[in-house]
């Protein structure tokens, strides 16, 4: 009954987004009763959350390619792929800024960001364990910086998210991610201080 619910969720977004979406319409979609469906989820945002995170926190850590930049592009890739799912897509298309029209719709990406995030922080976590990256590193700022470039690219300027353009926005952030290593800087501003220096 779960996964009917969950599938008949996701399938309901991709179609009519979330505004329009309609729990008597999942239900119906997973052929079960709207009552089973409140007792379990509590409302609509409860519901497609957990649909949300089902979907995307399932997902494996990011592929383990053995180094920093191997993963950071493994991660663009799938961040290019996602940005072509439907549900994905009705979401964007909704979202804007945030306002109280759109209150709900921000509760339950509240709820799903942290859990997407922390699946796809553990690239940095190995990175730091590696020795790639300063051990105070923080990972949701990193994702952050890594996705927005591609929103932009995409979203805003209409052009394709070519491998080329992932390659060259890994380097970019790999560069300042590192910046902070020791010796990392020392060839452009002179010897490092070194660690505890100010």
């Amino acid at each position: 009954m779960r996964e009917a619910v969950i599938d008949a969720t996701i399938a309901e977004l991709s179609e009519v987004g979330y505004a329009a979406l309609r729990v008597d319409a999942v239900a119906e979609r997973a052929g079960v009763n709207k009552t089973t469906i409140y007792r379990r989820w509590g409302n609509k945002v409860g519901l497609v959350s957990a649909a949300l995170i089902e979907r995307r926190g399932q997902l494996a850590p990011p592929a383990d390619t053995g180094s920093l930049r191997g993963d950071l592009i493994e991660l663009l890739k799938e961040i290019r792929l996602g940005l072509s799912v439907p549900w994905v897509v009705a979401l964007q298309r909704e979202a804007g800024p945030r306002t109280a029209a759109n209150a709900d719709l921000y509760e339950l990406l509240d709820r799903f960001w942290p859990a997407r995030f922390k699946v796809s922080g553990a690239l940095f976590e190995r990175a730091i364990e590696r020795g790639e990256l300063p051990a105070d590193t923080d990972p949701d700022f990193l994702l952050e910086m890594i996705s927005g470039p591609l929103y932009f690219h995409w979203l805003m300027l209409g052009h394709p998210l070519d491998d080329d353009f992932l390659e060259r926005v890994a380097d970019f952030i790999l560069h300042g991610a590192q910046a902070r290593l020791p010796g990392a800087a020392a060839s452009e501003s002179g010897p490092s201080r070194g660690p505890g220096s100010g």
